[in-house]
């Protein structure tokens, strides 16, 4: 999708391709059958971008403060180079409910300063721990979200 300055709703390449290698990462992870936890993404204006994964508490504790680490790194990281956040991306395992039950699925939740608001989506997949037989869907929209910047 094109980013269009006077399209608040328009996704930047810039982000796209960071949530898409955040997906991909967890993914890969997924797959060989390891936890990632609660992972997430910050990228400035000149495109450096840092993780932080959490995984020693439980799921909700996990994101947030994952959530936290999002607000408190809005105006940047000296220590990691990191000019103040233009973008985000917070992604975890857990399921969804579709008709047919619920299915194991990547939740992602992303946002960047020109938005008008935050989005999340989902991946399926299917097959943890088994790299052979893995398989995952393509994502799907899950709604807005209220910016965490």
């Amino acid at each position: 999708m094109s980013h269009d300055a006077n399209n608040s709703s328009a996704v930047s390449p810039q982000l796209d391709t960071m949530v898409c290698d955040l997906i991909g990462s967890m993914l890969d992870a997924l797959a060989a059958g390891e936890d990632p936890g609660v992972v997430v993404c910050l990228e400035d204006g000149s495109s450096t971008r840092i993780e932080m994964a959490f995984s020693d508490d439980g799921e909700e504790a996990c994101l947030t403060a994952a959530r936290q680490y999002v607000k408190t790194h809005a105006a940047g990281s000296h220590d990691d180079g990191l000019g103040r956040v233009e973008r985000y991306a917070i992604a975890c395992t857990g399921c969804v409910d579709l008709e047919d039950g619920y299915q194991d699925a990547l939740l992602v939740s992303f946002y960047e300063r020109s938005l008008a608001t935050g989005y999340s989506a989902y991946v399926l997949y299917d097959g943890f721990g088994n790299e052979d037989q893995f398989v995952w869907s393509d994502p799907q929209p899950a709604g807005e979200e209220q910016p965490l910047i």
